[in-house]
């Protein structure tokens, strides 16, 4: 099990250097203060920093068990498989159907599938999580959320 995790800490040192590398790219600093390059230069460099540490704390006390544990059931694999399709199929229809409507919809899924509460909660949750934040966004934040590209949605100003 050590080496499993061995491995995955040195993937994401890797991953850190290199989105470390494409940020130094970009701008660090502008005449109004941090550039697109200083935060992910230093998300890059927390996330490899940590890395490292796990890595030499696997390294002087190894984890007991066997890789073979790490596999996850078949739920679990469902589980798995439902947030990466429904992220994916979110993604996918974010710019058509605009932020409120495909967002409520990712959330309601998710809560359903995944979760374990009540249905208030879960239509409370869906709510203020797409609705509510666009309505923050837009008239608080006056940053434009993408609107629907459908037009009766649009009409609706969602």
């Amino acid at each position: 099990m050590t080496r499993v995790h061995q491995t995955a800490s040195l993937f994401i040192v890797a991953f850190a250097s290199w989105v470390a590398f494409e940020a130094i790219k970009m701008t660090y600093w502008t005449s109004i203060g941090p550039g697109p390059g200083f935060f992910p230069f230093w998300l890059a460099m927390l996330m490899g920093g940590l890395s490292a540490i796990w890595f030499v704390q696997l390294w002087l006390r190894p984890l007991p068990g066997r890789a073979i544990d790490m596999i996850p059931s078949r739920t679990g694999c469902v589980r798995i498989a439902a947030l990466v399709i429904s992220a994916a199929l979110f993604g996918l229809v974010l710019e058509k159907i605009g932020f409120s409507v495909s967002m409520f919809v990712f959330l309601l899924f998710l809560l359903v599938a995944l979760g374990r509460q009540s249905v208030f909660i879960t239509l409370t949750i869906s709510l203020l999580g797409s609705f509510g934040v666009h309505y923050l966004f837009s008239h608080f934040l006056k940053v434009p959320l993408p609107a629907s590209a459908i037009g009766f949605l649009n009409n609706l100003g969602l």
